[in-house]
C-alpha cells in the first residue's frame, strides 16, 4: 500500500456540529474575558486624557496670573446689588446692558485659543448676532480643554444654555465639563437644601448652612458679598494667587462637574442642566458642599434644579480636581466630608490629608 493511499484512508471529515459549537463556546468565553479589559483600558486612556485637560485649563490659570499681577481669570456679571447699587459689575467691568463673561474667557488666551478671543466683540452680549462673526457663534465652538473624553454621552455644543446669573433664555453654546470652585459655600443658585450639615469633627460646626466660617450663605448677585466666597473663585470679581493662604498644593481650584440634571424621581437623569455652558459665569463656578457624583435621591431636588450638581464625572468611583498649584489628582467619591472641605477652602487653615 502506498504512503498516498494510507494517508487518504485516515482522511479527516470536516467538524461536527458539536465540535463546531464548541470552537465557539471557547472563541465567546475569551471574547467575554477579554471585553472588560479592553473597556477598562479604554477607559483609562479616556481618564489620562481628561487630566491632561485639566492640567493644561490649570496651567491657564497659572500664567493668567503670572501676566496679571497675580490675578487669577475671573467671572464677569452684572451684580446688581451693593453698596447702595453705587457698585456693580455692570459700572466695575463697563459691561453691556446684559453683558456676563466667564474666566474661562479671560482664560483663554492661555490656553492656546487667543484667536477665539480675540473674534469676540466684549462691548456686546455673548449671544449677540450683529457681527460676523457673531459673539452667539463663536459662544457655541466647544473648548477642546474643556470637554472629558468619558462624557461622551453629551454634546459638546448644548441648547437651550443659560448666558448669566440673570439671563436663563435658552441659547446654543459650547460645553463645559469643568468647573472653577467657590469653597464650601451656601448661595445663591448653588443652595441645595436637600444635602445635609453633615459633621465638623472639630465640633465647630462649619459645615451649618449660613455659618460664616463655614459654610457661609453669599448672595451670588450682589457685590459686597462676593468676598464671603471662601475658595478660589467668586461669582463675580477678581482674586489674586496669593488670596489662597492655606497652600496652593492643598486647595482644589478646579474640578470636574458634569452638570446632570438629576433629580429625585424613579430614575436619575444624567442629561446635562441649562448651566453648561463654557462662556456663562454661572456655568462655570460651583460650589464643593455637595458631595461627589451625587446621585442620592435624598439629596436632590426634583429634576433640572441647578443648585444640585457639583463635583462628578463619568470614570469609574471618583472624579478629577485640579489644585491651585497647577497639579492634578484623582479623589475617591467616598472621599470624606471632612476633607472635601478642606479641600474647597483657601483660607481655612484646617489641617488635613487627601
Amino acid at each position: 500500500m502506498s504512503m498516498q493511499t494510507l494517508f487518504k484512508g485516515r482522511a479527516r471529515g470536516a467538524f461536527t456540529l458539536v465540535e463546531l459549537l464548541v470552537v465557539i463556546a471557547i472563541i465567546g468565553t475569551l471574547v467575554g474575558l477579554l471585553l472588560p479589559a479592553v473597556q477598562a483600558a479604554r477607559e483609562a486612556a479616556r481618564r489620562s486624557s481628561c487630566s491632561n485637560k485639566l492640567k493644561q485649563v490649570g496651567l491657564a490659570i497659572q500664567n493668567h496670573a503670572s501676566a496679571k499681577q497675580d490675578v487669577l481669570p475671573f467671572n464677569k456679571d452684572q451684580a446688581i446689588c451693593g453698596n447702595g447699587n453705587s457698585t456693580t459689575g455692570k459700572k466695575e467691568f463697563n459691561l453691556s446692558n446684559d453683558g456676563a463673561w466667564s474666566w474661562v474667557f479671560m482664560a483663554l488666551p492661555y490656553m492656546e485659543e487667543t484667536a477665539i478671543y480675540n473674534q469676540f466683540n466684549q462691548s456686546l452680549n455673548t449671544y449677540d448676532t450683529s457681527t460676523t462673526p457673531s459673539n452667539l457663534s463663536l459662544s457655541a465652538k466647544p473648548l477642546k480643554n474643556f470637554l472629558c473624553p468619558s462624557n461622551s454621552s453629551m454634546e459638546p455644543v448644548r441648547g437651550n444654555q443659560a448666558a448669566s446669573y440673570f439671563n436663563w433664555n435658552g441659547y446654543t453654546f459650547g460645553a463645559s465639563d469643568y468647573t472653577g470652585s467657590l469653597g464650601h459655600v451656601w448661595s445663591g443658585w448653588k443652595d441645595c437644601g436637600n444635602v445635609p450639615d453633615f459633621t465638623d469633627p472639630e465640633n465647630k460646626g462649619r459645615f451649618n448652612k449660613g455659618s460664616n466660617p463655614g459654610t457661609p450663605w453669599v448672595n451670588g448677585e450682589c457685590w459686597d458679598e462676593q468676598a464671603n466666597y471662601n475658595g478660589v473663585f467668586k461669582q463675580v470679581g477678581p482674586r489674586k494667587l496669593s488670596d489662597i493662604i492655606d497652600g496652593t498644593s492643598r486647595t482644589i481650584a478646579i474640578f470636574e462637574d458634569m452638570h446632570w440634571n438629576g433629580g429625585n424621581g424613579a430614575s436619575f437623569d444624567y442629561n446635562s442642566q441649562r448651566d453648561a455652558a463654557w462662556i456663562n459665569p454661572n456655568a462655570v463656578v460651583f460650589n464643593l458642599r455637595n458631595p461627589m457624583n451625587n446621585t442620592n435621591p435624598a439629596w436632590q431636588q426634583g429634576g433640572g434644579d441647578q443648585r444640585c450638581h457639583g463635583w462628578s464625572s463619568n470614570h469609574p468611583n471618583g472624579a478629577h480636581a485640579g489644585r491651585a498649584d497647577g497639579s492634578v489628582g484623582y479623589f475617591n467619591e467616598n472621599q470624606d466630608n471632612w476633607v472635601r472641605y478642606c479641600l474647597a477652602t483657601a483660607r481655612g487653615r484646617e489641617s488635613q490629608n487627601e
